[in-house]
């Protein structure tokens, strides 16, 4: 891989985006309409707000339809069932004109259980160390798709909201959007990240021998296999020839075999037309699609429907699902699948707290391709108030540490690989390795001091209190090395980690008989994002006060004063009563603080 080729390709692209945010896009090739996938109406209402702001500052281009289409109420549908969704709203809405339009499909719907500093507000929110305004996850997609519009005939492009994919396309190279069926891209990786995704089996007369000089290339899959094992791959002739393997492994360390895997795709409205005659003739849809497997596998002259059995990649398998994916392959069996081979390109994705710290923190060939900054729109305050260029305590290794869009003391400690992102940090706060902090405002005084455990998440959510309809504050905290999402049934609760206790340990520590006592009496199931771990508070600094006393306590195997007088909510609860207004508010707060120390 070039990496050079691919940082030069992507800074124009960033370039080009950054001098159409807060224009009308005029004759610029760009999308006409930009739709955003929600979990629900209580997302939808948060994604929409967040683009009227961004709109209003000026940090998004003009000219262009912005949507967000939430989920039926009822079943989960997956991102298949989202897409099939957003193609009947958009058909309802806008009828014929549809079929003139190019559409990027952002899917952003969940909660982001790995990564909950994105839960609250969405991962096509997540900061990116970008720009002024700083940019987010959607002004980064929008920039990194800018070469695919004038490629494009009318029709849809999908992706997910929590990947990267980093490429060069030299503007001779022979591809495009315009085929009928669906075009998708392709990534050279090694088979070991082909075992966690969606691979292509290229046409033989199509085959890469050697070794090819183009960038970018056009080509034929027979079948697209999804999370194949290794084994299946290699008799499936997905594996690229010897030597073309070692020309994409190049200046690396890895010595294992390339296949090309998946990211993001397009189909034309006519496809599109089928998907939404299938939906109408089966909604509601009882059961979870996937936009990649269940889409996709049916294409190409090889493909076989022995899939539609299997029901790994869903949270429940219901009855229908068998049924309702057979019919899919049977509707979109024959369709041709083009591929785009992008030879010199990267795929990142960011959706889990690791991936995040080792993106922002440790990668220096995605911080290059992406020209990151180590802080941006960030002021370090001595202590009087004057703007400084670095922290006197920072990490030795200050290029692994990150911030973004925050007021932080000159003397605050800031540790190695790790995040600080809309957060306000006092002098003498000490915030250990490998943690994130978001949206929170950190202070010690001579009476409590401010000392965050290496490997700490914490994330502070403005709610509002059901019983009172108060604001109150609640600060999220775990080690990231928690498992967030493990689920066990209520009798086993006590096994859950937190911090790496026993919640048997944690329960007595927070004062309660049992660890069921941390869930809701009616609870199915168990996991730490459904736990009542966290206090709140009356306002920020004093909430993140206590979720650090109270890790404190759980260390030193101490009881946590307060017991039953104190108010603890889930992750879970937090999703319900969200005041996302509030938490808007406090990051124009800090950038008003930023902005006068700055200038």
């Amino acid at each position: 891989m070039d990496a050079n080729k691919v940082a030069g390709a992507t800074k124009e692209r960033l370039q080009r985006l950054e001098q159409l945010r807060g224009k009308p896009i005029g004759s610029v090739p760009f999308w006409d309409v930009v739709v955003i996938t929600a979990l629900d109406s209580q997302q939808k209402q948060v994604y929409e707000l967040q683009i009227t702001k961004k709109l209003q500052g000026g940090e998004l281009p003009l000219g262009v339809k912005y949507l967000v289409f939430a989920d039926p109420s009822g079943a989960k549908i997956g991102c298949g069932g989202s897409t099939l969704e957003v193609l009947y709203q958009l058909r309802k809405q806008y009828g014929k004109e549809l079929d003139n339009w190019k559409v990027l499909l952002i899917h952003a719907g969940g909660y982001s259980q790995r990564l909950p500093s994105a839960s609250v507000l969405g991962k096509v929110f997540m900061a990116t160390p970008i720009g002024s305004p700083m940019w987010q996850m959607l002004e980064l997609k929008l920039a990194l798709y800018m070469d695919f519009p004038q490629r494009m005939k009318p029709g849809v492009f999908l992706c997910s909201s929590d990947t990267v994919e980093t490429f060069e396309c030299p503007p001779h190279a022979n591809w495009s959007f315009s085929q009928d069926g669906f075009t998708a891209l392709a990534h050279p990786s090694p088979v070991s990240i082909g075992t966690g995704h969606g691979v292509f089996i290229l046409d033989q007369s199509d085959k890469v021998d050697g070794v090819t000089n183009n960038s970018v290339e056009m080509r034929e899959c027979v079948q697209f296999i999804h999370k194949p094992t290794v084994e299946e791959m290699r008799a499936k002739g997905a594996i690229l020839p010897q030597e073309a393997s070692k020309l994409f492994l190049q200046n690396t360390n890895n010595t294992e075999p390339i296949v090309y895997t998946d990211s993001a795709f397009y189909f034309d409205h006519q496809t599109g037309n089928k998907l939404l005659d299938f939906y109408k003739k089966n909604k509601p849809l009882n059961c979870e699609l996937e936009a990649y497997g269940d889409f996709l596998r049916p294409l190409g002259p090889n493909a076989t429907d022995e899939y539609v059995n299997i029901a790994a990649n869903v949270c429940e398998a219901t009855a229908e699902l068998a049924p309702t994916k057979t019919k899919l392959f049977e509707l979109l069996k024959g369709l041709p699948l083009h591929v785009v081979l992008l030879n010199n390109s990267r795929f990142h994705h960011l959706g889990t707290t690791a991936e995040y710290l080792d993106h922002l923190c440790c990668n220096t060939a995605f911080q290059s391709e992406l020209g990151l900054s180590p802080k941006v729109l960030t002021a370090i305050l001595d202590k009087e108030n004057k703007a400084l260029d670095k922290l006197s305590k920072l990490s030795q290794d200050c290029d692994e540490v990150c911030l973004m869009h925050s007021v932080v003391s000159s003397d605050a400690t800031i540790g190695r690989r790790s995040v600080v992102e809309y957060s306000d940090v006092g002098p003498n706060v000490n915030v250990g390795a490998s943690c994130i902090i978001s949206n929170c405002v950190l202070e010690a005084n001579t009476i409590v001091s401010c000392v965050v455990p290496d490997y700490s998440f914490m994330h502070t959510v403005t709610v509002v209190e059901r019983e009172t309809k108060a604001l109150r504050y609640v600060t999220i905290i775990f080690d990231i090395r928690d498992d967030m999402k493990k689920t066990v049934a209520p009798k086993d609760a006590g096994k859950l980690r937190y911090y790496g206790m026993s919640l048997d340990d944690v329960a007595k520590c927070l004062q309660k008989p049992t660890p069921q006592q941390l869930f809701p009496s009616n609870a199915q199931s168990c996991s730490v994002w459904n736990a009542k771990l966290f206090p709140l508070s009356d306002d920020m600094a004093s909430s993140a006060s206590v979720a650090i006393e109270m890790v404190r306590a759980l260390h030193a195997g101490k009881e946590f004063p307060g017991g039953d007088d104190i108010t603890r909510v889930s992750m879970a609860d937090v999703m319900k009563v969200r005041d996302t207004a509030g938490m808007l508010q406090f990051r124009d707060g800090l950038l008003e603080k930023i902005s006068t120390a700055l200038n």
